[in-house]
């Protein structure tokens, strides 16, 4: 199955495409140690999730618990040792922590697209880096809402750090009211990776069927 996406919604996949994978959809306002954050994503290459940890919970008690850059990275180190629980603990907190403290402004300024999502999962292979996100409010296909993007996953080329895949999970009149995955190309193109029907499938599956599709 093959669809188009607006005008308007390439133009914010093109902005995804932009930024780095180093600082994606983090508040800039936060404060935490660059070194140590860089350190933080550095073991999380290597799949050190161990080490990655202790580092991103010794930021969390030296410096800001509501951090959502650090509390992003604990998710993600707590999937990476398949902690799920854990990691379901982590989400609900930080779903918490953004509900408390961002999603007024978030509202008042309209989806602001950089601020969209936080990132739950990395799953790291030789070339390619995928990282699967999760949007904090259902994000709309259009200005009338006549459906919502629900998670999306971004591989990237490890050794140019570009963007190569994009996915998004969406439901809407253009889905049939069902959650379908789709990999979007830069042209806008929607290619369909897997229809999971009327419930909204785990995260983790999800980013398992896009591993798949991308013979990782």
């Amino acid at each position: 199955m093959k669809t188009f996406i607006s005008k308007q919604n390439l133009i914010l996949f093109g902005i995804i495409l932009a930024f780095s994978f180093l600082n994606i959809n983090l508040n800039a306002q936060e404060k935490s140690s660059g070194a140590n954050i860089e350190k933080i994503w550095e073991n999380i290459y290597s799949q050190d999730f161990i080490s990655a940890k202790k580092l991103v919970q010794k930021e969390l008690q030296s410096s800001n618990s509501e951090s959502l850059q650090l509390l992003s990275l604990m998710e993600i180190c707590l999937n990476g040792l398949e902690r799920y629980k854990q990691a379901d603990e982590s989400r609900r907190k930080i779903l918490s922590v953004w509900e408390k403290n961002h999603k007024k402004a978030y509202l008042e300024e309209n989806y602001p697209l950089n601020l969209a999502t936080w990132t739950r999962m990395a799953v790291v292979t030789p070339n390619i880096l995928v990282l699967g996100a999760e949007y904090y409010l259902p994000y709309p296909v259009n200005s009338k809402k006549e459906g919502f993007y629900y998670h999306k996953f971004t591989a990237y080329n490890r050794y140019s750090k570009r963007a190569v895949k994009f996915f998004k999970l969406e439901n809407s009149p253009n889905t049939e009211k069902e959650y379908r995955l789709f990999e979007i190309s830069e042209e806008g193109e929607a290619k369909l990776v897997k229809n999971y029907g009327n419930a909204l499938p785990d995260f983790r599956d999800e980013m398992k069927d896009v591993l798949k599709y991308l013979n990782l």
